[in-house]
């Protein structure tokens, strides 16, 4: 099957998508497209946020503490802005960050992501997200309600 048929959907054994044939490069050309495939806006902003924390950790002249902050700070910043990771690993930084650069010990972290509100609050939506997986609210609203169910 060249690039150009069209597939036979009636066929169970078809490939879903056309086949088409490697395309021959040479070397310089596949080095090339390599380089592009890494060297990209995303990978430059995953890399801008520690070399920023790097940059302020040997330029700015502050006492050692307030100048980690302040890296790690921008670091967190860079990919929260630019939204080169996935938030939630964003978000979870400051836990390896914090510890790692003498901030803060990795226990208090911890405990300020899980405060006893924020641990209530995420059982309550974890519980709700199970409830209403198994459909739970609606047992309950047909055993509760006393009209005809079939209009629920």
């Amino acid at each position: 099957m060249s690039g150009g048929e069209t597939v036979d959907s009636d066929n169970p054994k078809a490939p879903l998508l056309p086949v088409h044939e490697p395309i021959e490069s040479s070397s310089s050309e596949r080095l090339y497209s390599q380089i592009r495939s890494v060297l990209t806006l995303n990978n430059l902003f995953i890399l801008l946020g520690p070399l920023l924390c790097g940059v302020i950790c040997l330029f700015v002249k502050l006492n050692v503490g307030s100048r980690n902050m302040l890296a790690v700070l921008a670091w967190i910043f860079t990919w929260w802005m630019t939204e080169a990771v996935p938030m939630p690993i964003t978000s979870m930084a400051p836990l390896f960050l914090f510890p790692l650069f003498g901030i803060s010990t990795a226990d208090d972290v911890a405990h300020s992501y899980m405060d006893d509100v924020i641990s209530l609050v995420l059982g309550s939506f974890i519980l709700a997200l199970a409830v209403e997986h198994y459909n739970i609210h609606r047992r309950l609203a047909l055993n509760v309600s006393p009209v005809n169910s079939s209009l629920i």
